[in-house]
């Protein structure tokens, strides 16, 4: 089907509405304004937002206004007067309005004039309500510049542009304060500039498909196509969320689906971002899964990467989404500055074979028995509370796709020899990966080989699926490994793919768990149980349900893939994998019955699966 890039441009219309007051004790007198795609309710004595909801899809879904007001700060100081449409606030005794709120037909605009004790328009978000991120270039810890775009997942996004001010403030904190926040804030007028404006328009951006078009199954599609783009302004990259990590070894993810994404606002791309984060990655900065990582987080526990030198992911992931970035943007300048640092990540992916079978080894053995249970012994990969270890088959597959990659980027560069190197390695791979891991009682591919020469297989959904999409097996070979990865599915009876999927469907025992707590899902004895269905041992989420989509779809089993896209996007458009649960913790991760068992409130891995709708359709 033909696919055309899509930016859906929403009009506001001038409804009024009555809205209960919120925030503080001036919203009794504010402006209040809705239409199906915004409403809004304007604080009478200060300038500032007390209500503010957005739809980009225009279906009046606006029950939740994320701001956070600290009914602590008695605001006021300011006068407030409509002219038209539009609201004014002036200082005390000025004659001239320090700002100005105008609504469009596509959303409103923020007009500033110098006047003597001005303030900036901040809007300050509760990240327990709203995961809100602002989409840009950072060049500078909480700094981004304009033009912008603000997205809040399951809600809608707004274009931000300014001809006056290139730079706004962006931070986002999420411990060792009262609440969980993101804030954005927007200067005033200056003696140097007199009057500054910014514009707000409301955008829904996604890849619009012929093939679904018009088909409200996909409307969380829609709506959240940018939920897997979130930037932290205090690590200045692609982050887990704005407040949260950023972790090396998922930025292949974030790539993949930039490929895919429309302008964000003007010329701004989401490959931008990829190349804005994979710069830094290059110019030495670590991110969780890589030796030397640090994050002290306000008020938290400090965080620190507990693996050898670094996950056996986390190249494959990083040299992915450098090839992508060039994928996307044929910016060979960029490639031929950055081909040296690119060449290193290759050369450490390669020399992790240490016994010269194309199959890459980490440097813990895996062995039943031999995880402490602490933090400071991390895992092989992404999955790190479970015991991946020594030849790791969910890395090697990503090794695998990185290095094939690699090898074209090699040979735009005039490099054939480095090409034919890192083409012959992974044919090396490929030729062996199969035999390594399958095991032949259950059917499908085993996590993990450990140094003893054992196979360690709990029927990993997301191993089996990479496997697959990447091509390391054949299509034979496939459809016997989705056969009893399906029936596996009915015999232990999950069906509820509203949630996503368990990363595996048989449960992974104390052994094979490096965290021994029941809560990340370890169980607190040899002979117990306690930890099945919690976070990573069997608990469901739409973490890497995406590779088990497209394995399916490649293999032209459209109706079994249908069975869980289906039921995942009627979640998506609900927004059920974000928030926080009545016992604390958040919907990230679930038990098969509904329970949380997740702890970021919002993680972007969940939305990979949008990738699967765009290849499939």
């Amino acid at each position: 089907m033909k696919r055309r890039d899509a930016i859906k441009r929403v009009a506001i219309g001038s409804m009024a509405l009555t809205v209960s007051p919120v925030g503080n004790v001036f919203a009794q007198q504010a402006v209040k304004n809705s239409s199906k795609s915004f409403r809004y309710s304007l604080n009478k004595a200060y300038p500032q937002f007390d209500y503010f909801s957005v739809d980009s899809l225009g279906k009046a879904k606006l029950d939740n206004s994320p701001l956070l007001q600290d009914s602590a700060i008695e605001l006021g100081g300011f006068t407030s007067k409509r002219k038209g449409d539009s609201t004014r606030y002036y200082p005390k005794d000025a004659s001239t309005p320090a700002w100005e709120f105008v609504p469009t037909d596509k959303g409103f605009i923020l007009r500033s004039n110098y006047v003597d004790n001005n303030v900036p328009w901040i809007f300050r978000f509760d990240q327990r309500k709203n995961h809100v991120t602002v989409l840009g270039i950072v060049p500078e810890k909480d700094k981004i510049q304009t033009p912008a775009l603000m997205h809040l997942p399951d809600m809608g996004s707004f274009q931000i542009r300014s001809d006056q001010v290139e730079l706004l403030d962006y931070s986002a904190l999420r411990a060792g304060v009262p609440e969980k926040f993101v804030q954005i804030s927007f200067p005033p007028a200056t003696q140097s500039h007199k009057s500054v404006e910014y514009s707000f328009e409301i955008v829904a951006i996604f890849p619009e498909i012929d093939g679904i078009k018009g088909d409200p199954r996909f409307d969380g599609f829609r709506r959240n196509y940018l939920n897997t783009f979130q930037v932290n302004p205090n690590w200045m990259i692609l982050s887990n969320n704005s407040t949260s990590d950023s972790c090396a070894f998922v930025q292949y993810g974030y790539s993949e689906l930039a490929l895919h994404a429309p302008n964000l606002v003007d010329d701004l791309r989401a490959i931008d971002l990829v190349k804005m984060t994979v710069d830094r990655y290059l110019d030495g900065q670590k991110g969780y899964g890589m030796f030397g990582y640090y994050a002290d987080f306000p008020g938290t526990e400090k965080v620190q990467w507990g693996g050898q030198n670094a996950s056996l992911d986390t190249y494959p992931s990083l040299l992915i989404a450098a090839c992508n970035y060039y994928k996307g943007s044929q910016d060979t300048d960029w490639l031929n500055s950055r081909f040296k640092g690119l060449s290193k990540w290759a050369e450490e992916i390669l020399s992790r074979d240490k016994d010269g079978d194309g199959i890459i080894e980490y440097g813990f053995s895996g062995n039943s028995g031999s995880w402490s249970g602490g933090t400071f012994q991390r895992p092989a990969n992404w999955w790190d509370t479970i015991g991946f270890g020594h030849k790791d088959a969910y890395s090697n597959a990503m090794a695998y796709s990185a290095l094939n990659r690699f090898s074209k980027l090699c040979a735009i560069v005039g490099d054939d020899r480095a090409s034919k190197r890192y083409s012959d390695f992974s044919l090396k791979m490929k030729e062996n990966y199969y035999e390594t891991f399958i095991n032949p009682e259950t059917g499908v591919l085993a996590g993990w080989r450990s140094e003893d020469g054992e196979l360690h297989d709990y029927y990993f959904t997301f191993v089996n699926g990479m496997a697959i999409v990447y091509g390391l097996v054949t299509a034979e070979q496939g459809n016997r490994i989705m056969d009893a990865m399906l029936a596996k599915l009915d015999e232990v009876g999950f069906h509820n793919f509203e949630m996503g999927l368990p990363g595996n469907l048989i449960s992974i025992p104390r052994a094979d768990y490096t965290h021994h707590d029941p809560r990340w899902g370890g169980h607190s004895s040899d002979e117990a149980n306690d930890g099945w269905q919690h976070y990573e041992n069997g608990g469901t989420s739409g973490n890497y349900v995406y590779f088990t989509l497209s394995a399916l779809f490649k293999l032209g089993r459209r109706n079994d893939s249908e069975k869980i896209l289906f039921p995942m996007l009627k979640a998506f458009e609900r927004g059920d994998f974000q928030g926080e649960c009545e016992n604390g913790m958040t919907p990230d991760w679930r038990t098969w019955d509904g329970e949380c068992w997740g702890y970021e409130g919002f993680l972007v891995d969940n939305y990979w699966s949008f990738l699967a709708v765009v290849e499939a359709y």
